[in-house]
């Protein structure tokens, strides 16, 4: 972040910071002054303050996150609202006449109190736990949120009542009358009706992030799930006994929401809030639940012993029953909240399981290490980076920190790589330490086949292109030096064959060795065209391509065309299996597709030789299955430790397209070399 940037957001966090410590404290002064409950709005004000601590910590660590901002921005307008509203009843109903302009603030606290809501239940969850919108066809969530914003403002300006129902029989001035009244109604209709529909399509996305996201993302979610089912909970309990008498219990259970909120948004290694947040969660969900069992005991026994609730040994009776019960209700609490907090790092067994079960399952090592480090990460480690033998990194990014911890992966006794990470501030729990390095020693095993895959790759290679190597000397040397030889033997047999016309006896072994060295050469020949195809030394391979590509327009009504990029001397290897590659997708293109164009483009990137075969025939039916022509185009791609794949092109047709690795990156340049046929 550029410096005039940390200063524009350090700005913003202050200024937001002191509007809402002065909304909080003129409702706190209200309060004392009108002898309003100084518990309830005690409870309000922690509410308001832990959300805006949250936003704070957030906003200053992570300000590409809207999730502090809008955190901070709904405590904000939450707390001047309130403060505007309790001024606006403090000067109506308290004490009339003492505040100036009261209906600007009956107006706008209502209004802001409204909108801060809004922001707080709808827009927090809306980006929690990145920041980002989940991607949809109809994305007119945004749209529907910026309407009950101005729905929530407008209710308040056209309202008699400001939307206020605590200032007796004062009337908004402002307020439109008939027939201008309904304004209010459908302003009220665009926030209120609409905040709830928005509600339960916002928990179907939270539903869908939860099954399309991470472990990492899984875990926020479940953290910030597990906070706001206590206030679920605990609102029919407060209008059981009550609204006015209990609301302060409502606001209690709402305070461990923003703290869920905050350690879950920085969950990647700012603090390490676990063990806090797991002792808080245990605590409160405990109470709360202590607290529900012992209401529901006594009203439940009272009700079928027909005693009176004030008996005094009923509640003794009940309190023997919940201290019994309390122990195993704790450890079953505490095993849930472990869950959230800590993830499947609380079972050690279950995630070795896992990953033993993925190493039999999964054939992509760079995959299978990827998720390892995302679960490491889970478990607070930073910067995790996996390393092969060499020093290579297979997994993350070569990062130079102080406090680095390398921890080396073996097996068999020898070296395999490195597990290198930045630890969380606070440590790893010992259990933690235990199981990476259990992991470590499946890493090592995983990163020790992994080098023997490459070796046999390797050794593969070497052998491929030894064997087209000696198969091109090969033909050199017969077409080159026994093919003139044999040549030249027949030319002295038609010379001798004239020179003994008149012996029959001579004429005749004569004319039999020459029937015996044709059939030698010919089947020279056959060896020399099976060992590697002549058009490769003869045309080269874009010229030999060339040459199928006429070959099969002649027979056909398919145009072939062929654009390169100037290659370099190519492999002997490499040279064999693009021919084949590109002769048999052309043959596909013609016999199965019924294509009438096939363009082939060649060219070098990055060390490897990229062939592209596009046809604008039928397409690759998917139930059709991999012939064995399919088969053996991969086969020759593999072979060379590159790849093929076909898939369906954008205008119709069939895409096929290979890598073949090359030794060296050559210097190109590039110019179109084609033919229409």
């Amino acid at each position: 972040m550029r410096p005039s940037q940390s200063v524009q957001t350090a700005a913003a966090i202050v200024a937001a910071a002191v509007l809402t410590a002065a909304g909080i404290t003129t409702s706190a002064v209200i309060a004392g002054i009108d002898h309003h409950s100084l518990v309830s709005q005690a409870f309000n004000d922690a509410v308001l303050v832990a959300f805006a601590v949250a936003g704070v910590v957030i906003a200053g660590a992570r300000p590409e996150n809207p999730v502090g901002w809008l955190m901070l921005i709904g405590a904000t307008l939450t707390a001047l609202g309130s403060g505007g509203a309790d001024l606006a009843h403090h000067g109506i109903v308290a004490s009339p006449g003492s505040v100036p302009a009261v209906a600007a603030f009956a107006i706008s606290g209502s209004a802001g109190r409204s909108v801060g809501w809004y922001v707080l239940t709808l827009g927090v969850p809306f980006v929690f736990p990145d920041g980002h919108v989940v991607p949809s066809r109809r994305n007119w969530l945004p749209k529907a949120l910026v309407v009950i914003a101005i729905g929530a403002v407008v209710d308040p300006l056209t309202d008699s009542q400001a939307d206020l129902t605590n200032l007796g029989h004062w009337h908004n001035p402002i307020a439109l009358h008939r027939p201008w009244d309904f304004v209010s109604g459908i302003a009220f209709l665009a926030h209120v009706p609409l905040a709830l529909v928005v509600t339960v399509v916002i928990i179907r996305q939270l539903v869908r992030r939860y099954r399309q996201g991470s472990d990492l993302t899984r875990q926020q979610l479940r953290l910030f799930v597990a906070a706001a089912l206590v206030p679920i909970v605990a609102a029919p309990i407060v209008f059981a006994i009550g609204f006015s008498t209990g609301a302060w219990v409502f606001s209690g259970s709402v305070i461990p929401l923003p703290f869920a909120i905050g350690f879950a948004v920085m969950a990647r290694g700012l603090y390490d809030l676990r063990s806090a947040a797991n002792r808080t969660l245990v605590w409160l969900t405990l109470s709360i639940t202590v607290a529900a069992l012992y209401a529901a005991l006594v009203v439940g026994l009272a009700h079928l012993a027909g005693v009176d609730r004030r008996s005094g040994w009923l509640p003794w009776v009940v309190a023997g029953v919940v201290a019994v019960a309390i122990v195993p209700l704790r450890d079953v609490l505490q095993r849930a909240v472990n869950r959230v907090t800590f993830g499947r790092w609380d079972e050690p067994y279950a995630v070795l399981a896992a990953v033993g079960q993925r190493l039999e399952d999964t054939v992509d090592v760079t995959r299978l290490l990827s998720d390892l480090a995302t679960e490491l990460e889970t478990l607070g480690l930073r910067e995790v980076t996996i390393t092969d033998s060499a020093g290579t990194p297979l997994v993350g990014s070569a990062a130079v920190h102080d406090d680095l911890v390398e921890h080396p992966l073996s097996a068999y006794g020898d070296i395999v790589g490195t597990l290198t990470y930045q630890p969380p501030p606070a440590g790893l729990r010992a259990r933690d330490q235990q199981l990476l390095d259990d992991l470590a020693g499946h890493v090592g095993g995983v990163l020790y086949a992994h080098r023997l895959t490459i070796d046999l790759q390797g050794a593969r290679e070497r052998l491929v292109l030894a064997r087209e190597e000696e198969r091109r000397r090969l033909r050199r040397d017969l077409h080159d030096g026994l093919g003139p030889a044999l040549a030249g033997h027949l030319l002295r047999l038609d010379v001798l064959a004239a020179r003994v016309r008149g012996d029959d006896a001579a004429a005749s072994y004569v004319d039999e060795m020459r029937t015996e060295l044709r059939g030698t050469v010919d089947e020279i020949r056959r060896v020399v065209e099976g060992l590697r195809p002549p058009a490769l030394d003869e045309l080269g391979l874009v010229g030999a391509l060339e040459q199928v590509g006429s070959r099969i327009s002649r027979t056909s009504s398919m145009h072939t065309r062929v654009v390169a990029v100037a290659l370099p001397p190519l492999p002997a290897a490499v040279e064999v299996a693009a021919f084949r590659i590109v002769t048999e997708a052309i043959t596909n293109a013609v016999k199965h597709a019924g294509a009438s164009r096939c363009t082939v483009t060649m060219s070098v990137d990055d060390g490897g030789l990229l062939i592209e075969v596009d046809d604008d025939g039928r397409g690759f039916p998917a139930a059709a299955g991999q012939g064995h022509g399919l088969h053996t185009m991969r086969e020759r791609a593999e072979e060379l430790r590159g790849r093929l794949t076909v898939s369906p092109s954008s205008g119709g047709g069939t895409t096929v397209e290979a890598i073949l690795p090359l030794p060296r990156q050559p210097d190109v340049t590039q110019h179109h070399i084609g033919a229409q046929r």
